[in-house]
């Protein structure tokens, strides 16, 4: 939930397509790969996730 620059809170943040932004300063973060987008650097740790029946599985390693 933390970005990888001061640490905003990206549950906060808007999602669009396959990417969140922080709220803090708007860095944009895959979230797929958990990479920033250039020209920012950094990444957050990602989670696989399948739903089956209404049921949300989080898969961490």
């Amino acid at each position: 939930n933390s970005c990888p620059h001061k640490q905003g809170p990206l549950s906060e943040g808007i999602v669009s397509g396959e990417h969140v932004f922080c709220p803090l300063h708007d860095w944009k973060i895959n979230m797929k790969d958990g990479k920033v987008q250039a020209p920012d650097v950094g990444c957050v740790k990602k989670y696989n996730v399948e739903v089956e029946e209404e049921i949300i599985f989080i898969y961490v390693e």
